[in-house]
């Protein structure tokens, strides 16, 4: 080959699926759904992704990627990643659910979840603008990461409990850091949180528990 010449594209990059072994092609599957910073490939075989998968696969699988799919990856985290535009407080949809997340992926992933339920959807990139928007919109659900800039989600919800405007508001907290029972007993006794979800979300709980929160809320 002359050196001037760009190596060929690869078509294929086989690897084993984290989950069930199963070998698939890297190079022709979609990106899963999961609420996650980086999301990862679905197997042909199982279906699943390997965002759960040890450390040490994801390196491998990356270490070994071709160009091709690490600028699938780079283009998919950028078009997560554009930012929203909030509509006027008196045209949202309702029910109304708010994100707040300093990952814009993660914000945008949750939005098109809820969003295919019937829910309006606005964003706000840490808990002070969170608080900001939970008073002006007054949100049915605010779903807010535990750990953020400026004011961390479960001290957000902890003040927004606290505050006979706000405090019917049903509030999820999620977390990739304070996993286990301990943590989401802390979540919802010492800080009013009524639902606690662990990170990378999976779609499906998260809509159930997102119907599931509006549900109650009506039933009161």
């Amino acid at each position: 080959m002359d050196p001037e010449e760009p190596a060929p594209e690869l078509s294929s990059y086989y690897v084993d699926c984290a989950s069930c072994g199963t070998s698939f092609n890297a190079l022709s599957v979609p990106w899963c759904s999961c609420l996650a910073t980086e999301r990862t490939l679905v197997c042909s075989g199982c279906g699943k992704c390997f965002c759960h998968a040890p450390r040490a696969y994801r390196q491998r699988f990356w270490s070994g990627a071709p160009p091709s799919l690490w600028e699938a990856k780079l283009k998919e985290h950028h078009r997560a990643a554009e930012p929203p535009s909030n509509p006027p407080p008196e045209s949202v949809r309702r029910p109304l659910l708010l994100v707040v997340d300093d990952e814009p992926g993660i914000r945008r992933m949750a939005a098109k979840v809820a969003e295919r339920i019937g829910f309006g959807v606005i964003e706000a990139g840490d808990g002070m603008e969170g608080k900001t928007l939970a008073g002006q919109y007054r949100p049915d659900v605010i779903l807010t990461d535990a750990l953020m800039p400026r004011l961390e989600g479960r001290e957000m919800c902890r003040r927004l409990k606290a505050d006979s405007e706000t405090r019917d508001i049903k509030i999820i907290v999620m977390t990739s850091l304070y996993k286990g029972q301990r943590y989401r007993s802390e979540a919802m006794s010492e800080f009013g949180a009524d639902s606690y979800l662990e990170k990378p979300l999976d779609p499906e709980l998260l809509a159930t528990t997102l119907n599931a929160l509006v549900l109650e809320h009506e039933n009161r």
